[in-house]
């Protein structure tokens, strides 16, 4: 158990046994609630304790209350509420752990990396909280070398690691990134029991099904979540982009808008919107938004890669280079993207055969890169000059046109 198990353990004690006499049937029927995922429910109940009684409680109970509600809110996605709770801890106790990570991983979710930093570097030194929060934001850089460097240092302080649900879903995570998605995907899958109950973690580990290519599983835990918080953004954010690799394209826009409505700082739901735009051709408002994105959240990889995507189809090979030369600075990974950017790297250095090799291995299967790296594929047999291949490329991409403006665009330029 870390510090911080530790920790609420204490005051839930404090509050079942040490005054709160005059509403321990409300404090169980609260956490009979959180164990049901009745969230919105149990945040009720905590608030009416509070307002209840308010005056007669001591300082260990309303740090309690506060801590309850604050990690309910952050569940639900209502980070404003759950920031107000967390910052009520500090007129109570000031170094609260509980505190600084919550307050750490509502601006991970609102893609403010430095001011997420700044809060877990706060936790206690021996509290593994402090290296999984930078481990956290590592994983979302794409940065699995630092990544794995902070959850090691996490394993130290923890007694039992394998046995710990948030550094378990982080190891998955990182082998995802280092390009074992097999691998990566059965350690989510056999954890999707351990963490029932906690959303944030559901909905990671949902997002390596959805990034490792499980679009159905990833989008049926989506689901399962967004029934106990609906208003959830990166519940919605997952399902736009499950929606999206499914290629149902009007699902995908409508559920990154939800999610965007909840939380304006979601970058993921925004990427979503840009492999929409780019899509139907709409390259002006592709690069509006992640131009954007860049604006809030400067070292995000994924924001250079997405803006770097925009410039390469449209054939402004420069300005893609040099966005791509920034993911490759920020990011380690090595995902489908990463080796289709990789891919693309390789052709505006006109390493022409090197494009070829990555990219036909990457059209192996059908996934969201499949259509681009068709095209990549038909652009580089053009500078290799092999006709057979380019041919059956084109006969191949003549059954997707209907589904990318790109491909139709190429296709017509081809056949001029």
């Amino acid at each position: 158990m870390n510090t911080n198990e530790n920790e609420k353990l204490e005051q839930q004690q404090t509050a079942s046994s040490q005054g709160m006499h005059f509403d321990d049937v409300l404090i169980q029927e609260a956490y009979n609630r959180m164990s049901k995922s009745e969230f919105e429910q149990a945040a009720k109940i905590f608030n009416d304790i509070y307002n209840r009684f308010e005056s007669v409680l001591d300082d260990k109970q309303k740090i309690m209350l506060h801590t309850e509600l604050s990690q309910l809110y952050f569940w639900l996605g209502d980070y404003d509420a759950a920031e107000f709770h967390s910052r009520k801890i500090f007129a109570y106790a000031p170094d609260s752990d509980i505190a600084f990570e919550i307050l750490g991983k509502i601006f991970v979710m609102k893609f403010k990396f430095p001011e997420a930093r700044g809060f877990f570097s706060k936790i206690s030194k021996e509290n593994p909280s402090k290296d999984l929060g930078m481990c956290l934001i590592s994983i979302k850089l794409r940065d699995f070398i630092a990544a794995e460097i902070f959850l090691k240092d996490a394993a130290t302080k923890i007694s039992s690691p394998t046995q710990n649900p948030e550094y378990c879903v982080y190891h998955a995570y990182i082998q995802l990134l280092k390009g074992d998605a097999a691998f990566g995907v059965t350690e989510a899958r056999a954890l999707v029991k351990k963490c029932d109950g906690n959303t944030f973690l559901l909905l990671i580990i949902a997002e390596i099904l959805m990034t490792a290519g499980n679009y159905g599983e990833a989008d049926s835990l989506a689901k399962k979540v967004g029934k106990a918080c609906p208003e959830n953004d990166n519940v919605n954010a997952i399902l736009a982009h499950s929606a999206y690799a499914q290629e149902d394209y009007i699902t995908a826009e409508s559920k990154a808008r939800k999610a965007l409505e909840i939380n304006p700082l979601n970058a993921y739901a925004k990427t979503a919107l840009i492999k929409i735009a780019i899509r139907n051709g709409r390259y002006s408002l592709a690069e509006e938004i992640a131009t954007g994105v860049l604006v809030a959240a400067p070292e995000y990889s994924l924001g250079h890669a997405n803006l770097g995507d925009v410039y390469f189809v449209q054939g402004r090979y420069a300005l893609a280079e040099v966005e791509y030369g920034q993911t490759q600075q920020l990011m380690s990974a090595d995902t489908k993207g990463a080796r289709l950017r990789k891919a693309r790297m390789a052709f505006i250095d006109e390493r022409y055969q090197e494009a070829v090799k990555i990219l036909e291995d990457i059209t192996i299967a059908h996934h969201t890169y499949y259509d681009d790296a068709m095209c990549d594929l038909l652009l580089c047999y053009d500078k290799l000059k092999d006709e057979e291949k380019k041919a059956e490329m084109k006969d191949k991409m003549e059954l997707r046109k209907t589904f990318y403006h790109r491909t139709e665009q190429l296709l017509k330029t081809f056949y001029e």
